[in-house]
């Protein structure tokens, strides 16, 4: 089967952003699938719906009639299945159940697999739609960039930095003290990733069957009708000569996957069901042709050097590994744009080796006065309380110079939160005031030593409040 790539609607050819197209199959052949592996899952599929018609066979498989009919034709001959009934007019309408050679034989089938759904796509068809799509085709200008994080305040010298980190499409650490925003910014790379991809339901490699497609991850894009191809409804043919596409892909944003703490070396590998016996994907896959976030690290039960070492193929020759339990290897395209965020200095998380292999290194400084004064006036009209110059003052020495605490990002908008809870509680209109803000800050900050002068305060604060 051949691909190409959409030609963009206005006229024009097309561009990198525009979505790989791929044609469905107009028969068995095309699909990429052997008809064997078509028939057990026809039968799986009938066995659990119960008397399905041809049209509802071709949208639960993901095909065509075209090609459903072949297969049906195929099973009627074999007499595993029969006509039962009729929900309409025409051969898409004819509705079929399994005769007792053909329980047998879903029987035999569900002992290999119990996978049921959409007919998965070849490997090799995969891996050449990905190349298609990938992270590397992607173009993101100085404006997009500055556009995309025009709600985070950050230092000229880190949007200097996290640009090009983004547009490259390669391996960034983005370090930092706590609450400065590096998830914020991960967040924002993802939403700042231009076009759509194609993900499969589900790809057979080795006689195998990897389920793809999470709907936890991948958002699904709806095209407008009569604007794309993509818009047919699996089993439906194509009008005129058109040929629509393949619906066992789904049209999505690029994604992003976040992996925390809880990451382990066993979580990157290929999932096997020994009850289901068909496989889900690591997340590296179905992270494929958008961003992987590795947030916290140093903090997960497995190393950096570790995670790093695990890594170190598919990060230099875009290649991972993966072991099916039958033993053959799978030689998966790491296709994505890898972002580790840490709070650990990174002299704490591994030697220069391992930061060599990392591209690019942007580090999330401590805002200035400056632009904590911003975040705080941002935070206060976001969440309707009414900022005063003489409460940031107060806010700025009592809780910051005089205590000697560094800013951090966080600050401004869980200090006016709590500002918010306060003020609903005591039925005050929510304001920048040092009563609210002393209040605030006792229940928000840890109170060290240093710190004995402010408690005072907040306890008359809080006498000032209640009456």
């Amino acid at each position: 089967m051949t691909i190409e790539t959409t030609v963009a609607t206005n006229g024009g050819s097309a561009s990198p952003l525009d979505p790989v197209d791929v044609p469905q199959p107009g028969n068995v052949e095309e699909t990429g699938i052997e008809l064997s592996a078509l028939v057990d899952l026809t039968l799986k599929t009938i066995h659990f719906a119960g008397r399905p018609s041809g049209r509802q066979l071709g949208r639960q498989l993901a095909l065509p009639f075209a090609v459903v009919e072949e297969i049906v034709t195929f099973l009627r001959q074999e007499q595993m299945i029969e006509v039962v009934g009729s929900s309409g007019v025409g051969d898409q309408a004819y509705q079929y159940a399994l005769t007792e050679r053909g329980r047998r034989k879903v029987e035999e089938a569900l002992s290999r697999s119990q996978y049921v759904g959409p007919v998965p796509v070849p490997f090799s068809l995969y891996t050449q739609v990905l190349d298609q799509q990938s992270v590397n085709h992607m173009e993101i200008d100085h404006a997009t960039c500055l556009d995309r994080l025009s709600h985070l305040v950050l230092a000229d010298s880190v949007l200097a930095t996290l640009g090009p980190a983004i547009n490259s499409g390669r391996s960034m650490l983005i370090y930092g003290t706590p609450g400065n925003g590096k998830s914020s910014i991960a967040s924002a790379i993802g939403k700042m990733l231009p076009g759509e991809i194609l993900i499969p339901y589900a790809v057979e490699v080795h006689g195998q069957v990897v389920r793809v497609f999470d709907p936890r991850l991948h958002r699904r894009v709806t095209p407008d009708i009569g604007v794309d191809r993509r818009d047919a409804e699996p089993g439906t043919p194509g009008r005129g000569s058109e040929r629509r596409h393949d619906q066992r892909w789904v049209l999505a944003k690029r994604p992003m996957v976040t992996l925390g703490g809880e990451l382990t070396l066993r979580d990157l590998e290929l999932r096997y069901s020994p009850v289901a016996q068909f496989y889900s994907a690591p997340p590296q896959w179905k992270a494929n042709g958008g961003l992987l976030v590795i947030d916290d690290l140093g903090r997960q039960v497995i190393t950096p050097q570790e995670l790093l070492n695990r890594w170190i193929v598919p990060m230099e020759q875009s290649i991972d590994h993966l072991t099916l339990h039958t033993g053959d290897s799978v030689e998966l395209p790491f296709d994505v744009l890898l972002v580790f965020a840490s709070n650990i200095p990174p002299g704490k998380l591994g030697d220069e080796a391992f930061f060599r292999r990392i591209r690019h290194k942007v580090e999330i400084p401590n805002p200035t006065r400056g632009d904590y004064l911003e975040i705080l006036q941002r935070m206060c009209a976001e969440d309707r309380v009414e900022y005063s110059d003489v409460g940031a003052a107060h806010l700025i020495n009592v809780h910051y110079e005089r205590a000697g605490r560094p800013f951090r990002a966080c600050h401004p908008r869980d200090v006016v939160e709590l500002i918010g809870d306060i003020a609903r509680f005591y039925g005050q209109e929510a304001q920048l005031t040092p009563d609210l803000i002393d209040l605030a800050c006792a229940a928000y900050f840890v109170r060290e030593e240093s710190e004995d002068q402010v408690g005072p305060a907040a306890e008359g604060a809080g006498r000032q409040a209640a009456a």
